[in-house]
């Protein structure tokens, strides 16, 4: 598979998953029946993973690697802060004003990352 199919399943992914929270997050909040439906977490899960391996697939193919660009760092760093403020937000704050605030956090640090990755700055800001 060549680096631009890759690229474009990446891609594909991340709008999916960035998607996908904002939907399971908005049913948390008014619908939380429909966020603990297993298909839901079997869907998020499958184009995790996809958009995971396409992601590591990419930084083999490109030798570039975070530790070494700085840019891949940073979004290494905002990933792990999704990660942890989206499963704060969905499943394990107690209470529903940190839920909201973790799931408007995680968004926004979705949002870094996807302006990290456009613009090839750990920086974008200051460009």
């Amino acid at each position: 598979m060549s680096y631009y199919w890759i690229r474009q399943l990446h891609i594909t992914t991340v709008v999916i998953t960035i998607g996908f929270f904002a939907l399971r997050f908005y049913w948390m909040m008014f619908q939380p029946y429909l966020e603990k439906r297993c298909w839901v977490r079997i869907l998020s899960v499958s184009n995790d993973t996809l958009l995971l391996c396409a992601g590591i697939s990419m930084a083999v193919l490109s030798a570039q690697y975070p530790l070494v660009a700085p840019w891949l760092t940073a979004k290494l760093i905002g990933l792990i802060l999704y990660i942890v403020l989206g499963t704060l937000a969905l499943k394990r704050a107690r209470k529903r004003s940190v839920r909201i605030v973790c799931g408007l956090l995680a968004l926004l640090s979705a949002g870094y990352i996807v302006w990290v990755a456009t613009t090839r700055s750990a920086t974008p800001w200051s460009l």
